[in-house]
Order: C-alpha cells, then sequence, then structure tokens
C-alpha cells in the first residue's frame, strides 16, 4: 500500500539589510530559527511516516480479522532528511505484501522537488497466538482442550505464527512443544485419514435408510473434515465428513 500526503514544507527565505551593531543577534537569531525549521520538516516526516504505519496495521488486522493489544513505532530517519522540504509526500513499504510487525524498511520520496531516502521502523505489535496449553508431546493429534491464546508480540513471529486453532485442530504433533510455547506448521504435520484418490468406504445416509458404498475421494482429509468423494456405484459426487481411517460420512437430505 503507497502513501500520498501534500503538505508544504518548504522553507521560507527572507533578506534584509542590518544595522552593524545588530548584526551579530539577527545572525544568531537566524540560525536558530533555520535549526528550528529543520526540527520542524524532520518532525513532519516522522508523524507521517508514523501515520503510514498505522494505516498499514489496521489494514493488516483487518484482512485476519484480529484486533491487535498494543504496538510500538520506532523510526530511524537519516540525518540528512532534516534538509528537505516537500510539497507532496510519498511514502511506500520495500515488502509491501509482507506483515507490517518487527523491522521494516521504507521509501520516503518527492516529485517536487525530487528527492528520495531510505527510513527503517522497529515495529512492536502483540496479538492473540495460538499456544500449547500443556506440554504437547509428539505424535498427539490438536484437539482444543490442548490449545490456547496468549497475547505475544509477533515482531520475532512474522514467518512463524498461528492466529486461529481452527485449521490446526486434527493436526499431528511432530516434535515436543512445552507448555506456553507458539504452536506453528512447522512443529506440526497433517494426520490425513484419507488420501486423494483413496478407494473408501462411504456411509450414506438420509431420514429413511443407511447404507455403505464404495467411493473415492476426489480430496485429502483430516478427521471430522469435510471432503468430495465419487460415489462408484451411482457415480454421483457428494460432499461427507472424514469420521475414520478410510470412511467417510455423508448425510443426504
Amino acid at each position: 500500500m503507497s502513501y500520498c500526503k501534500k503538505f508544504n514544507l518548504r522553507h521560507v527565505k527572507a533578506e534584509a539589510i542590518l544595522p552593524i551593531r545588530n548584526g551579530a543577534f539577527f545572525l544568531f537569531f537566524g540560525i536558530i530559527s533555520l535549526l528550528f525549521s529543520a526540527n520542524v520538516l524532520a518532525s513532519n516526516f516522522q508523524k507521517e511516516i508514523k501515520r503510514y504505519i498505522n494505516n498499514e496495521i489496521t489494514h493488516y488486522l483487518g484482512s485476519i480479522n484480529k484486533q491487535g493489544q498494543q504496538k510500538k513505532i520506532a523510526l530511524y530517519i537519516p540525518a540528512a532528511a532534516k534538509e528537505l522540504s516537500c510539497d507532496q509526500l510519498s511514502i511506500n513499504r520495500v515488502k509491501p505484501n509482507s506483515i507490517p510487525a518487527g523491522r521494516i524498511r521504507l521509501t520516503v520520496s518527492c516529485a517536487d522537488p525530487i528527492w528520495q531516502f531510505r527510513a527503517t521502523a522497529k515495529v512492536d505489535l502483540w496479538l492473540n497466538l495460538v499456544v500449547a496449553k500443556r506440554d504437547l508431546q509428539r505424535g498427539e493429534v490438536l484437539s482444543n482442550e490442548l490449545l490456547n491464546y496468549d497475547s505475544i508480540n509477533i515482531a520475532k513471529h512474522v514467518y512463524g505464527m498461528e492466529t486461529s486453532t481452527t485449521e490446526l485442530i486434527g493436526m499431528t504433533v511432530k516434535r515436543n512443544i512445552k507448555q506456553g510455547d507458539l504452536v506453528t506448521r512447522r512443529q506440526l504435520e497433517n494426520n490425513y485419514l484419507v488420501n486423494k484418490e483413496q478407494h473408501i468406504k462411504l456411509l450414506i445416509s438420509t431420514s429413511s435408510f443407511t447404507a455403505s458404498v464404495k467411493a473415492i475421494a476426489l480430496e485429502e482429509g483430516i478427521r471430522g473434515q469435510m471432503i468430495k468423494v465419487k460415489n462408484l456405484s451411482s457415480g454421483k459426487i457428494v460432499e461427507g465428513q472424514v469420521i475414520d481411517k478410510g470412511v467417510v460420512k455423508a448425510t443426504l437430505l
């Protein structure tokens, strides 16, 4: 996401013929004024960059349907930026598709006058992440009773974190996880009870009868997952729930 802000950050220059006796005073005053002006420019850059980052965080949280508990933003702007001015500031992240947390590199540029510099931000953002409710042993199958949420700074976990337990249920623990530790996909493996193109038993249930027929799975699935299967007797494709190894149950209305 890019950001463009139009505002006046130009220096105002003035010339005057000063009495010699007052020259030193006005020279001192002029230097102080220039320093103050530079600080105002740097302050505006920081304000606009922080506004941009806050917008990026809001957009990200909306995309995962989550709320942040806390955030901190620390900016690192080149000292030379204090001498710059701009009518229309443009701000972009170097990696716009990455999670706006941790160390972020930004490009700050101006069309008139033309200039560009790189800034860096350290963003700490706390979210509720999935953690182990107790020590988890290798081979255990995950259920809601084994998982919990904890508010954690995601700055160091942007490439390995889970914000929802939903897609983890039914997966198998690949290596031991301690109580309170983050649960990530790298520690888990899919525990498929049905594999794609596997011949399975399809239990068909209606209001008037129950039958067991042969079928072929069109998708892989873990326990409780809904997958599509093809009834080899009728040739029809139905959706059923994986209930056991090689067994799918479909309820027809």
